[in-house]
């Protein structure tokens, strides 16, 4: 867990390697000082993803931390400024796979979320690939963002049913990563906090192995000890077969702990 005494939201997390990966891809990051968490999960069978998860989420951080302390962290500037930082995370991406032939084609999904506290808490989230974020709102979970995935797009067309999708063979098809084009452009989400609200940030390696309703069920039954109900969501995604990396990072109030 990473906590701030000056921060009014923290972050809560946890990665694990699973049961049957050889080595963990995802990685996370918690800044609560500069009110950003994020997530990226390295696409699997690819060279370099342990790299490109970690190199993204810690190039996406440094650019922000850039763009707030020049212009200062007013919620009017954060939507721009996190679109800004993943684009330069891409950038540094697609560099090092050019520049190292070891790592050509490396990419990854990324989940960066940003709070800016005044004058209102206003959540800003940047997306790219099938990694998700959920809101926790007043004992409900609702998904907030849109998986970038050929069946994701398959199901949205009427082609494809969601349970079809489970065991289809394009199941893993990215639409959308980081570091694989010279370009990507992330998906923007902004919305208003309200006093109890928690927003999940996690990788594929939890919602393939959970349902929302199962994950609902323990964000309930773990209270307000984020810490908790990352650590029994992760254990449970392991207890279901542990089939990829799994990583969780629940961000919550300062004045909701346990």
């Amino acid at each position: 867990m990473s906590q701030s005494a000056d921060a009014r939201w923290y972050g809560a997390g946890r990665t694990d390697v699973g049961l049957v990966r050889r080595g963990n891809q995802d990685a996370l990051l918690l800044r609560d000082e500069l009110g950003v968490w994020i997530i990226a999960d390295g696409m699997g069978g690819h060279p370099g993803g342990d790299v490109a998860s970690k190199m993204a989420v810690e190039t996406t951080a440094a650019h922000i931390a850039t763009l707030a302390e020049s212009r200062g962290r007013h919620a009017s500037d954060q939507t721009e400024d996190l679109r800004r930082a993943v684009l330069q995370a891409n950038v540094a991406l697609h560099a090092e796979g050019d520049a190292r032939p070891e790592y050509k084609g490396m990419g990854t999904t990324l989940i960066a979320l940003h709070i800016a506290e005044f004058p209102q808490a206003q959540a800003t989230l940047a997306h790219v690939g099938d990694s998700r974020a959920y809101l926790h709102r007043a004992g409900s979970l609702s998904q907030l963002t849109r998986d970038h995935s050929w069946v994701e797009d398959q199901i949205r067309a009427g082609l494809l049913s969601t349970e079809e999708a489970t065991t289809h063979p394009r199941r893993h098809m990215l639409t959308r990563a980081l570091g694989i084009d010279t370009r990507v452009e992330p998906d923007i989400l902004t919305l208003h906090l309200r006093t109890g609200d928690r927003i999940l940030l996690c990788t594929d390696g939890l919602t393939k192995m959970l349902s929302d309703g199962e994950i609902l069920e323990t964000l309930a039954a773990s209270g307000k000890d984020a810490q908790a109900a990352c650590d029994a969501l992760v254990r449970q995604a392991n207890e279901r077969g542990g089939q990829d990396n799994v990583t969780v990072l629940l961000v919550s109030e300062q004045g909701d702990r346990a």
